[in-house]
């Protein structure tokens, strides 16, 4: 399952394009914020869709500027995303949590050092809370019901990671004094 081959057949089935306009699409809906999709992956991956026969290239080259390529989806690259859709409504996937590799090892460091840690975690888990947060307020999440949907869900994640890591830094106080 590929969610950036989703993704890009997605945007695809709304109007055909280039990488660049990809590229330029992906920023402005601040994908990179919900799956992880780089401007290599696009272009690496509009090859790839295209080399499997789900989208059509057309060269084309307007005067002075340089040859590009507008990608349009086909038959069976429609086929293809439904798939995809298919097979992510039936596994959703799994979960990785990057700082969960930290708390494991939180006790491999001293207990001053673990606490400054956990601080410095909990302080950038509200950061990433409140720029989430703050996205839900902006024009282009309030006009597409889904992209705002996705971010209320990062939202709530990250509500869940603060209280989790608040309590979390209360036991490894407590565990520490009784430990």
């Amino acid at each position: 399952m590929s969610t950036i081959d989703l993704m890009l057949l997605g945007v695809l089935m709304q109007k055909p394009m280039n990488a660049y306009e990809m590229k330029k699409e992906m920023e402005e809906r601040s994908i990179q914020n919900w799956i992880k999709i780089s401007s290599p992956s696009i272009y690496k991956n509009f090859l790839k869709l295209n080399k499997l026969g789900y989208v059509d290239g057309k060269t084309i080259k307007e005067g002075e500027m340089p040859e590009k390529t507008i990608y349009t989806i086909n038959e069976k690259g429609k086929k293809y995303f439904m798939r995809l859709m298919e097979q992510y409504s039936e596994n959703p996937g799994k979960i990785y949590i990057d700082f969960c590799a930290f708390i494991s090892n939180l006790y491999n460091v001293d207990f001053k050092t673990g606490l400054k840690m956990i601080e410095r975690l909990e302080e950038n888990l509200s950061v990433k809370r409140d720029s989430v947060n703050d996205h839900l307020s902006s024009p282009a999440y309030k006009e597409s019901f889904y992209a705002k949907s996705v971010i209320e869900l990062y939202s709530q994640m990250f509500e869940l990671f603060c209280n989790w890591t608040e309590k979390f830094k209360e036991e490894y106080i407590k565990n520490y004094n009784t430990g």
